[in-house]
């Protein structure tokens, strides 16, 4: 089976400039708004889902305050009385508001689970998984279209967010999926193309939809659940008659 690693940031801290690691050892601790400590690291398996239930409980609280007051009226007291905490708690685990932020993004993408995915998918035919794939992003982006239309456009005006979510999501997402695209190109599965370029298109493509949907876009709104089906079309058929080149 064709081999894909997972992403790490160039200043990731790995030892003599390694800027991979294999996706085999991908755990619970892969890139999060803020990394866990030593503690966290070496704690035993109760310890773990202890700490991350009490991630979730904060990220679930400031989705529901984001959603109801947008990020800037949101504050972490709010949040604190939400998930029924100590406001003080919320900084054990997250640095900042925008931390909360990035992590909700995060847990939209799914991204920690990806590349788990796309070895999965090797074994599987490329434009079923992408709609796969696709299918499920979407339906989560209809259950949290309040969260997002709060906190998306927070995340492309703001430059710090902005810059730390490309360095935390887009760019070991595009990572992942060049890895993909090439195991198949290799293959013979798919056709050899500029890989770089066609992944950052796939995702051009699904973010541009996902911000004109939070822009209102009725026909997004009524036919978001074609959505899948339309981006796999388009990528593995494009818009040419079937048999012409």
């Amino acid at each position: 089976m064709a081999h894909i690693d997972e992403y790490c940031p160039p200043d990731s801290g790995l030892p003599g400039g390694q800027d991979r690691v294999d996706v085999g050892r991908a755990s619970a601790d892969a890139k999060r708004p803020r990394d866990l400590d030593a503690d966290e690291r070496s704690a035993d398996p109760i310890r773990r889902q202890l700490i991350e239930a009490r991630r979730a409980q904060i990220l679930d609280a400031a989705a529901t305050v984001f959603a109801e007051k947008g990020f800037h009226r949101a504050t972490t007291k709010e949040i604190a009385r939400t998930a029924g905490i100590a406001e003080g708690t919320i900084y054990n685990y997250f640095d900042s508001k925008g931390d909360l932020l990035i992590g909700l993004m995060m847990r939209l993408s799914s991204v920690e689970s990806l590349n788990v995915e796309l070895v999965d998918a090797l074994d599987r035919d490329a434009r079923e998984f992408l709609v796969a794939v696709a299918r499920h992003r979407t339906a989560l982006i209809q259950q949290n279209h309040e969260m997002l239309q709060a906190i998306l456009p927070e995340m492309l005006v703001h430059p710090d967010l902005r810059r730390r979510f490309y360095r935390q999501f887009a760019l070991p997402l595009a990572s992942m999926l060049e890895q993909y695209v090439q195991a198949r190109a290799a293959s013979g599965e798919l056709a050899p193309v500029d890989v770089p370029l066609a992944v950052r298109a796939v995702q051009g493509m699904f973010l541009g939809l996902l911000v004109l949907r939070v822009l209102g876009d009725d026909v997004l709104q009524a036919r978001w659940d074609d959505v899948p089906e339309v981006i796999g079309a388009l990528v593995f058929s494009g818009l040419s008659p079937r048999g012409e080149e």
